[in-house]
């Protein structure tokens, strides 16, 4: 197996267990269905991060493409979006 094959099936390893971790997370909140829309304290939980670093995700949105709704002072992150954004920065980092 070479090392770029080794580095990809570790990544997958990691990213199946990240969504195990998702899967427990949302049951621990009560969710029977995958949310529509989580609000900034759930992506951070998701995204493994602190609060100051998913603001700043949203901060700069517009230049890390960072999926993000602003609705007066609330932010919501759609759900499925950022599954597609944190696959995205998985392909990019490999």
């Amino acid at each position: 197996m070479s090392m770029e094959e080794s580095i990809r099936q570790i990544i997958r390893e990691e990213n199946k267990k990240h969504l195990e971790d998702i899967k427990e997370l949302l049951s621990q909140h009560g969710y029977h269905e995958t949310p529509r829309f989580l609000k900034v304290p759930e992506a951070a939980e998701i995204l493994r991060i602190g609060l100051n670093a998913t603001y700043e995700l949203c901060k700069q949105s517009e230049h890390n493409g960072f999926p993000c709704i602003r609705e007066g002072q609330k932010i919501r992150i759609p759900y499925t979006a950022l599954m597609q954004w944190i696959e995205q920065q998985t392909n990019q980092a490999i």
